[in-house]
């Protein structure tokens, strides 16, 4: 069962056909100091603020996230050595988030994922689209203070994140962002009870903590619904040439990291 939250992007998807087709071609580097990398443009949104764009650059090694328009600061993540530099130039410091490996076996509730070619859509480069839902079953889920009913099918399973993607393109550019998602989890991971109640509820675990990025293994995501009511749609990808600094960090920053009770500096 598709859930409605995607009932109206499917339409949108039509829009993306040129752009994929047209976008996707090399672009070489011109300069000894450039490389050439994906440069990913999406459109997110979350509640209580205007839509924002965000462009997201993929190398071999890393990916840079930037929110178009702004310079306050820019995540970098680092896929040799399993880190993720956030970068903040007001107070000109560093969050630096470490590996931590972790299960999904240790999660407080099991998610079960929905996989289905969406019959109607138009293709992307060439491509079908599937959606892609991760749900929950309710019945298992004793706390109801953690349920949003309206939100329950009539099979009594809630949607924590849907996905619309698409097979077979950008396998390196899906590899590196499946690793990037984990470091990003496995910090949620260790800073949470495994408790449900009304804030950390089912899908908050499913979605925003135990969140391992299967989907990237079956494709590349082009929209996306997720429980905490964020939406992000990919608007093109292309090859651009860039300057190898972009892939770094300030070397007179301070860095530091976050445990579960305290933040301890680095350096």
């Amino acid at each position: 069962m598709i859930n409605k939250h995607f009932t109206y992007l499917v339409v949108s998807a039509a829009m993306l056909i040129l752009p994929f087709d047209l976008l996707a071609a090399d672009v070489a580097p011109d300069k000894k100091q450039q490389q050439e990398v994906y440069q990913l443009s999406y459109v997110e949104r979350e509640p209580g603020t205007d839509d924002y764009e965000l462009t997201v650059l993929v190398s071999q090694r890393y990916v840079r996230i930037d929110e178009t328009g702004e310079n306050s600061g820019y995540i970098l993540y680092d896929d040799k050595e399993q880190v993720i530099y956030s970068v903040g130039h007001h107070d000109r410091s560093i969050l630096v988030i470490n590996q931590f490996k972790f299960s999904e076996k240790d999660s407080p509730v099991k998610a079960k994922v929905e996989y289905l070619q969406l019959e109607d859509a138009p293709e992307v480069a060439g491509k079908n689209i599937y959606n892609y839902r991760v749900y929950v079953e309710t019945k298992g889920i004793n706390n109801t203070d953690a349920i949003n009913t309206e939100e329950i099918h009539a099979e009594d399973e809630l949607t924590c994140m849907e996905l619309q993607l698409v097979e077979g393109i950008l396998p390196e550019v899906r590899s590196i962002l499946k690793r990037y998602q984990n470091v990003v989890s496995g910090q949620q991971v260790r800073m949470v009870d495994n408790e449900i109640t009304e804030m950390q509820t089912a899908c908050y675990y499913v979605d925003q903590i135990y969140n391992t990025g299967e989907y990237y293994d079956k494709g590349l995501p082009i929209q996306e619904w997720h429980s905490n009511e964020r939406f992000k749609v990919l608007t093109s990808y292309k090859k651009v040439a860039v300057s190898s600094d972009v892939f770094s960090v300030p070397d007179d920053y301070k860095k530091f990291s976050i445990g579960e009770d305290s933040k301890t500096f680095i350096k």
